[in-house]
């Protein structure tokens, strides 16, 4: 039981670290150094969203110099954390590179039904793009899977 608790205080001392760090990451220049020193550190301590933000400004250079492949290896660990925006990002991240791992992060990203990935494969299947094969009636349903789930949109992390 007491360690229970510990590791509940644990989990609050780390979703506080985050809350921290989405803060500093949104107040510009001054505080993006900041907030990426504190998303790594509860990114290390198995925060996913964490290692979701990390990744962006990893990614667009916040807080310091981009670094794609860093950004991408932040990424693909807040997307194994069960982190669906974090695929979707990872799949686009990968789109040029590695098709089948793109592919599998979109199909991650549909099944949690975010609503950016249905879009694009709904998209996908339109056009037979991401080795998708043309499929106008699958299309139609994902298009109408994206509408819905928009209309159901998890919160922020």
């Amino acid at each position: 039981m007491l360690a229970a608790a510990c590791g509940a205080q644990a989990q609050d001392g780390v979703t506080e670290t985050v809350a921290q760090a989405k803060v500093l990451m949104r107040s510009g220049e001054a505080g993006a150094a900041q907030a990426r020193s504190l998303f790594q550190q509860a990114a290390g301590q198995g925060s996913g969203p964490a290692a979701y933000y990390l990744g962006l400004m990893l990614k667009n250079g916040m807080g310091g110099e981009p670094d794609s492949v860093a950004a991408l290896r932040w990424v693909e660990l807040a997307a194994r954390r069960q982190v669906a925006p974090a695929m979707f990002i990872a799949a686009n991240m990968l789109a040029s590179s590695d098709a089948a791992k793109a592919r599998h992060w979109l199909e991650a990203a549909c099944a949690l039904e975010y609503p950016e990935a249905l879009m694009q494969k709904a998209i996908a299947l339109q056009e037979g793009t991401m080795a998708y094969t043309k499929d106008q009636k699958q299309s139609v349903l994902y298009f109408r899977m994206a509408e819905h789930a928009m209309g159901h949109r998890q919160p922020e992390l």
